[in-house]
Formats: C-alpha cells, structure tokens, sequence
C-alpha cells in the first residue's frame, strides 16, 4: 500500500468544486482513502459525509479489493476517465451505482474525482422485465408444446381421409391446420424474440438468406441476391429469422410465384418483391403486433422482424419496390460492401 497522505487542501476548495454536481461524488487520493463527498453520495447509505471521510474506497466498492487497490490506482493516467456499472456497499445498504472515475493533479497532486449515479431503479426494472419475458417465452413454449399434440393427430387424420376422399371442404380444414401450426410457431418467435440479441460476428450475408429461403415453403417462388457476399456484424441466428419472415411475408401477399430480391446498400440491406406492395397509409401500422393487411398472415411476422433490427441497433422502413411491391430497407447496419 502506498504511504501517501490525503490531500491537505480546504474542504471548501472540494465542495465548491462539487457543489453543481446532481448526482453522488466522491474524491480520494492515491492511499485510497475519501477526502471529500458530497451529501447526495452521503445519502445513498443514509450517514453524512463526515463519516466517509477518511474511509478506504474497498471499504465501500465492493469490485475493490485492499491488495489490488496500488495496481488499480497506477493503471490510471493523469486525464483518464473510465465509466462502470459496479455496486457501493455501506452502512448496511448495498446500492448499484453508475460510476465515472477521472484521474486529475489538484496542485499537482493526483486524485481521482468519481460521480455516482443510483441506478436501482433502472436495475429493478431491468430484472422485472427479464423474468417478465422468461416466464412470458417458458408460457409460449408449454402453449406450443400443448397444442402441436394434438394439432398433429388431427393433420394425420385429414391425410387419411384426402387419400380416400376427394372433398375440397377437407382441403380447407388442411389450409386451417396449415395456417395453426404457422400461427403457434410465430407465437413462439414472438415470445422469444424479446431475449437480447446474442454475440456478434462477421455474417456472410447472401449465405444467411440463402439457408433462410430454404426453411421457407419456396417450390415457385424465386430469389435473387447480390453477386458479391458481404459481411455483417449480427447474431446470425436473429439474422436468418429475420430473412425467413420476410421472404414468408413476400409469399403471403405477393403469391407462391412471387420474385423476392436481396440487394445490398453502403449501409445495410434491402429486401424487396413483385407483389401487390404496401399502401402508404398502412405502412406505419404492419410492424404493430398481430396487425395484418388483407386477412393474410397471422401478423406476427413483421412484428418480430422489427424486434430483431432495433436490437441490432439498426433502423427499417418500408418503400415501394420497383415492381410496385413491398420493400424493406434496413439501415444503420455495418455492412463491408
């Protein structure tokens, strides 16, 4: 441990410094110990300043231990400022906290100044919403589970019965299973698609809509990509949903013989078709969940597209393709044309 005394300077050179500050602020030397907080920091452990004062920082950080503390202090620069999400633990009350901890020379003396930000509520949030969406996709999966039993036995008996007879009212009860069993699976993307998006690598883009197209019912549909297989930064798994929900929502509106076209820009990607197109006045609305234009769909496809791009921290818009269909334009994307 260093032997380097507190600064002797006046507390109100310190509580003049810190006096517009909003949030919580602490000050210690290179020994470790607080020389200076202000009542808001004070308040998070319900004591006064006067009993910080003096104490070590591993006596209040928790992420700070006293042996660590000198190779801690010395990975600094004078100028340095590093931000953290930790927890500051005192007086019997442990609060998480935001921190940024700047090392500055006062009089040539190096200190390092740190403002404190209670964040309990947004952590309280956070976690609610986390067991919120677990409980929400553990729901959606025993659903799944529970209705695709039965859902199967009774698609086993409608095949029985159209190998013997030929009535086109069982073909609309084939067409109704058909359109159950795409509606609980896209209930179960859509329960899940809230989960954060995962580690991010370099994606091949035009080898990602590829095995996308291949897990949609494509037989009369055609798909076109870009001659070059540029790379994105995504999760490659959310990135192959997105692409299967947009390539069954061309083949929904725009017909099983439907063109869907993949082209790329200098920032992201777009995905168009030759279907009957998008009005302008109910594009705004088809990314609203279980919001369909013309019947068709179930309207939870586009709904989790969107999920999918604002977790990448990316932007969608809807256009007019060339042919007068939907396009879909995704932006922001760091993409290596």
């Amino acid at each position: 441990m260093t032997s380097d005394s507190p600064s002797d300077l006046a507390p109100e050179f310190f509580a003049e410094m810190v006096e517009s500050v909003g949030v919580g602020v602490g000050i210690y030397g290179a020994d470790g110990r607080y020389v200076h907080v202000n009542q808001a920091y004070a308040d998070l452990f319900d004591t006064t300043p006067s009993e910080l004062i003096g104490k070590p920082i591993w006596e209040v950080v928790v992420t700070i231990e006293a042996g660590g503390f000198d190779q801690y202090w010395e990975s600094f620069e004078n100028g340095d400022t590093r931000e953290a999400e930790t927890k500051h633990s005192y007086n019997g009350h442990e609060v998480p906290v935001a921190t940024v901890t700047t090392q500055r020379s006062i009089e040539e003396t190096p200190h390092h100044f740190g403002t404190i930000k209670d964040i309990s509520v947004r952590k309280a949030r956070e976690q609610e919403i986390e067991r919120q969406n677990e409980r929400l996709e553990n729901f959606a999966s025993i659903v799944s589970h529970d209705l695709r039993n039965p859902l199967n036995v009774a698609q086993g008996y409608i095949d029985m019965l159209q190998a013997d007879i030929n009535r086109d009212e069982l073909q609309l009860v084939d067409n109704a299973l058909d359109r159950m069993g795409v509606l609980i699976t896209e209930l179960l993307e859509l329960a899940q698609s809230n989960r954060e998006i995962g580690e991010r690598n370099a994606i091949p883009l035009t080898t990602v809509a590829e095995d996308a197209w291949r897990h949609v019912d494509t037989t009369e549909a055609e798909l076109t990509l870009p001659e070059s297989n540029p790379q994105i930064m995504a999760d490659e798994s959310r990135l192959q949903q997105l692409f299967e929900n947009l390539f069954r929502n061309a083949i929904e509106h725009g017909g099983a013989d439907v063109h869907v076209t993949v082209e790329t820009t200098a920032n992201g990607f777009d995905i168009a078709d030759d279907g009957p197109g998008i009005p302008p006045d109910k594009r705004d609305r088809v990314f609203e969940t279980g919001y369909t234009t013309e019947g068709k769909g179930t309207g939870f496809g586009l709904s989790i597209v969107q999920q999918i791009v604002a977790g990448h921290g990316w932007d969608i818009q809807i256009t007019e393709a060339a042919d007068g269909g939907a396009k879909f334009v995704i932006t922001d994307v760091d993409i290596d044309v």
